[in-house]
């Protein structure tokens, strides 16, 4: 029934104006409005973006993960974007905000960061 089917992920934000000005000038990632929300034109997936009005709740969870091949250089380019590295209560983070499961055989590396609506985004080094 869906093996055929264009498939794609998608998320909320309160601020379609805003999420568009992070996603395509803070982080440099290919944005293509349609006069609701957008698409995210990532490698190997598309993530489609849309307007949830000012009441919007994000998720409890990180919506969006970028697999990176060194996540202190990663950590390091988003402060320097001046985005913040999010301590996630009950995880166990380093000096850098990165949760280091390769070291515990827990996962991978992690570090969390929000976008304007207050989505968890996740930089990972598997």
């Amino acid at each position: 029934m869906f093996k055929n089917n264009y498939t794609y992920s998608s998320f909320g934000v309160n601020d379609i104006a805003k999420a568009v000005d992070f996603y395509r000038n803070t982080l440099g990632l290919k944005v293509e409005e349609d006069g609701y929300g957008f698409k995210l034109a990532l490698t190997g997936t598309e993530v489609y973006v849309m307007p949830m009005g000012q009441n919007y709740q994000p998720a409890a969870y990180h919506v969006l993960n970028f697999n990176v091949s060194n996540i202190e250089l990663a950590v390091a380019g988003l402060r320097q974007l001046g985005i913040a590295i999010e301590s996630i209560p009950g995880m166990k983070h380093d000096e850098l905000g990165i949760i280091r499961g390769k070291a515990v055989g827990a996962g991978p590396d992690m570090a969390i960061f929000k976008d304007p609506a207050g989505n968890m985004l996740a930089v990972l080094e598997m």
